[in-house]
């Protein structure tokens, strides 16, 4: 039997930006005569990397699924090197999170426990709000939307009494700041846009269609967010045990089981942050159909290799997390070490580093977090069925120069097999051609363009052009050109220009201009 070749769907293990993402199923993480042996895939198609304590530049192990063995080894392992393990399960939430550094019991954790009885919760919660609202307010502007009534809502924070009302406030805020991303589009392939769900399209809103909550996303843009959302919360857990604190015990989120609700508050400031990289990659990339997959309850999920990319800007969250986290330790810190048992006056300083510049490059811009192109890969190249050349993209079984013959075979192929369906039809007396209904428009279509054919040719001259020059001219530059481009330039059904491109027919001379102008217009 011959051995089939498997072209890798995924680029191959390596770490980049200290990030290296593993997904699939059956993946397998141990130790092996001490360094660290991964693997991962799908079926027959499988990768693998080996890892050395030293200069493998690890930070973050990302394990994408549920499908798996990881060893007891292997987690000491990264903790030895100062490396974090994350598990993100495939609805984009955070299974399992490693510290990779040890943190201490300081007395801080005693002044978060007490915030919400001395009124440090609510500066708190004003400040991280107002910080999220600055930032929502930037792509508002982004987006083009009239910020008059969000201006109203954010200048209402400053004199709210309570955490119930800043949620108030926020919530309005939010809906007015989703409602203006309803014009967003999402671009795909125009060959795969009649391959997905058309609410795929467009951002309609921020909540699920089957939850009426963000969970469980129904669209791509919002599978998008969610999963850098659970980025974004795996380092700000983190940056939150590195400065001692309890992710668990929130301020502005209520406490819940398994939920890290002070995780979900220093994120808060950053969500405008991840929106607007949200912006940027829609903006910048076209989506294909193999980007996302639909479950059978309709859920969205984010497939890879575009789940390997988005993982690898966990160092861009990090550095942004970090800082907030460090203002709410100072904050609880100052709550323990006021004077007189007094919880001294709070020292005002940015939650959120400088924002990015137009100038500057954006979070994805840099060579590290961009995926390698598949040519780049090493891995080998399928050979053309015509003539065994390489072939270097994927899903393709033809190179660049026997694509037009392969397309022209395909479509005698397909004419040859209507036509003896048509006759088995016939032999059975079930042919559709000869129904009334059929004959009365076969009749008014034919009366229709022998009219046009009669008001075309009447009053025009005689040209040296002919059938053969059709033939040796038009048709072998048709194989540039679809079906559904050759019958919108020419207004004949898609059978005729399968025909017509096929060569086994040639169009009255009133369709030649049209062709003619379709491929002087892309200069073929």
């Amino acid at each position: 039997m011959q051995q089939q070749n498997f072209t890798p769907l995924y680029p191959s293990l390596q770490v980049r930006a200290g990030v290296l993402v593993v997904d699939g199923f059956g993946i397998s993480l141990r130790v092996q005569r001490g360094r660290l042996s991964l693997e991962d895939g799908i079926g027959r198609q499988r990768r693998s990397i080996v890892l050395d304590r030293v200069g493998s530049g690890l930070e973050r192990l990302v394990l994408i699924g549920k499908g798996g063995m990881v060893s007891l080894e292997a987690l000491a392992w990264l903790r030895a090197i100062g490396a974090a393990y994350v598990q993100i399960g495939n609805g984009g939430e955070v299974c399992v999170h490693s510290v990779p550094f040890g943190y201490d019991g300081h007395p801080i954790r005693r002044a978060q426990a007490l915030a919400v009885t001395n009124g440090l919760d609510l500066d708190i919660a004003r400040e991280l709000i107002d910080a999220k609202l600055d930032g929502q307010r930037r792509n508002l502007v982004r987006l083009g939307a009239d910020l008059r009534e969000f201006d109203s809502l954010r200048a209402a924070l400053e004199s709210a009494d309570s955490i119930d009302r800043i949620r108030v406030i926020e919530a309005n805020a939010a809906g007015l700041y989703f409602g203006a991303w309803r014009n967003v589009q999402i671009r795909f392939r125009d060959r795969d846009v009649t391959r997905i769900p058309a609410r795929w399209l467009r951002a309609d809103s921020r909540v699920s269609l089957l939850t009426g909550a963000p969970r469980a996303a129904t669209s791509p843009l919002n599978a998008i967010r969610n999963y850098l959302f659970a980025c974004l919360e795996s380092e700000a857990r983190l940056a939150l045990l590195a400065f001692g604190l309890d992710p668990s015990l929130g301020v502005l989120h209520a406490d819940q089981r398994n939920r890290d609700s002070l995780a979900l508050d220093a994120m808060e400031p950053v969500r405008g942050d991840v929106d607007s990289f949200l912006l940027d990659l829609l903006e910048d990339r076209v989506f294909t159909a193999r980007d996302f997959g639909e479950l059978p309850n309709g859920v969205c999920r984010i497939a890879a290799p575009l789940t390997h990319e988005l993982a690898l800007t966990l160092p861009h969250w990090r550095g942004l997390v970090q800082p907030i986290a460090a203002r709410l330790a100072q904050l609880f810190r100052n709550a323990v070490t006021g004077a007189n048992g007094r919880r001294p006056g709070l020292v005002k300083s940015p939650l959120v580093a400088t924002p990015r510049k137009a100038s500057q490059p954006r979070p994805y811009a840099g060579k590290a977090w961009r995926t390698p192109r598949l040519e780049s890969l090493p891995k080998a190249a399928a050979a053309c069925e015509l003539c065994s050349g390489p072939v270097l993209k994927r899903r393709r079984r033809h190179c660049d120069a026997c694509i037009p013959k392969a397309r022209r075979a395909r479509g005698l192929r397909a004419i040859e097999a209507a036509r003896r369906a048509l006759a088995v039809q016939a032999a059975e007396g079930n042919d559709p051609r000869a129904s009334d209904r059929a004959g009365r428009k076969r009749g008014v279509a034919n009366t229709e363009q022998h009219r046009r054919n009669r008001e075309w040719t009447r009053g025009r001259n005689g040209s040296d052009r002919n059938a053969a020059w059709f033939s040796r001219e038009v048709v072998p530059k048709l194989d540039a050109f679809t079906r559904a481009e050759i019958a919108e330039a020419t207004g004949l059904s898609l059978a005729a220009c399968s025909r017509i491109r096929a060569g086994t027919r040639v169009p009255h001379p009133r369709h030649w201009a049209a062709l003619i102008d379709l491929i002087e217009g892309k200069g073929v």
